[in-house]
């Protein structure tokens, strides 16, 4: 694979032969670029806090396995003017689906889960409406298990604390949208089955296995699974916006089992966590690349989701990424070599639509290409 400095065609993305020469290694030009004396990557970052009202944020660039630029921006917690440095721990959300189903094919590796088989060889009494329901289904989102699931919870008013028991009750009761792999629709509940699934063939709590299997050996020292009781050192507060005004998130109810969104990290573990992945330390790579590979529905489409990760293209670039509701864009293109990572502070809580934190790790990218000015070419 060579890098090409190129002219582009007006309108177009391709390449303008005539211009091409190859130039040094990307590595060594990434790293002239986001260390040059005007670095536009900060000036994005900023700008873009400043017009989205983001308080806080954590970033990391990771090229061909090496971490490139690595920056906290803003505040962590407003009111006492801490600092967001890469050392603060974010509250991940849906980015933990990943976490979930890389533990699911841990469990696969191991011949504990199979992939097709039904989710009631794992959970009992789960209904009828269920039966065809498998573990393949729960992972790429195409069970067809309600959009806004857990229904029964709210059918009172919201609490401090759920149980497993509580939300696995409250799903059974949750209208089925359409016969399993009929259709693609993004859900949490999926992943909250995906969490009973792995402590019932693992032996081990969700918290318990995610530890010792990835955290520890990994040196992910600053990641945890959701603990309300909890002292969580350099811990970001939660911010939304609410009538144009900056206020607390308020996520604070403790779940048993949060394996749809309970992870808290900071940009470091994730390097940490990105390199194991990528370079088949926590499954194999055929398991990964099957996490990586998009779905097929029952009548042959595809949808742009794998296990855990959303599988798509960017400019013709391959592109799997995720993002979780507090404001946490992980974004890879696994063919250039090139992550991207930022977690902010700044989240969309209940009935709050004027939040938009997402979408800066593209943006990160885009200033790359278009400083360096590259593509690549077999």
């Amino acid at each position: 694979m060579c890098l090409l400095a190129s002219r582009q065609k007006e309108g177009s993305h391709e390449a303008d032969p005539s211009a091409c020469r190859c130039f040094v290694p990307v590595l060594w030009l990434f790293s002239s670029f986001v260390g040059a004396q005007t670095d536009p990557i900060d000036a994005y970052i900023k700008a873009e806090m400043e017009k989205r009202r983001i308080p806080g944020l954590a970033l990391t660039v990771i090229q061909h396995g090496e971490v490139i630029k690595m920056q906290g921006y803003g505040l962590a917690n407003v009111e006492l003017d801490v600092p967001v440095t890469p050392d603060t721990v974010f509250e991940l959300a849906s980015v933990t689906k990943q976490f979930t189903a890389t533990a699911i094919m841990l469990l696969v590796e191991e011949g504990k889960v199979g992939l097709d088989n039904p989710i009631s060889h794992y959970l009992a009494n789960t209904p009828d409406t269920w039966q065809g329901i498998t573990v393949r289904h729960l992972l790429t989102h195409t069970a067809g298990l309600a959009l806004a699931g857990f229904l029964a919870l709210d059918a009172g008013h919201l609490r401090a604390n759920y149980t497993t028991a509580e939300m696995f009750e409250a799903a059974t009761k949750d209208p089925m949208s359409w016969e399993p792999g009929e259709g693609w629709q993004y859900g949490d509940v999926g992943y909250f089955l995906l969490g009973m699934i792995i402590e019932k063939a693992s032996g081990q709590r969700y918290r318990e296995l995610v530890s010792e299997r990835f955290f520890q050996p990994l040196g992910m020292t600053a990641t945890s699974v959701l603990d309300q009781w909890a002292i969580l050192k350099h811990r970001a507060s939660g911010y939304t916006l609410r009538n144009g005004q900056l206020v607390h998130i308020r996520r604070h109810a403790q779940v048993e089992l949060p394996s749809h969104y309970g992870i808290f990290s900071t940009v470091k573990d994730l390097v940490k966590w990105e390199a194991a992945l990528t370079g088949g330390k926590v499954v194999k790579p055929s398991s990964r690349d099957q996490m990586w590979t998009p779905v097929r529905l029952n009548d042959g489409a595809s949808r742009p989701y794998g296990f855990g990760w959303r599988v798509e293209e960017q400019r013709g670039h391959r592109l799997i990424d995720h993002r979780g509701i507090t404001g946490t864009p992980y974004s890879r293109f696994p063919d250039d070599g090139l992550t991207v990572i930022v977690l902010t502070n700044l989240g969309r809580g209940n009935g709050t639509t004027e939040v938009n934190s997402w979408g800066l790790t593209i943006g990160v990218v885009g200033k790359a290409r278009h400083e360096l000015r590259y593509i690549y070419v077999e």
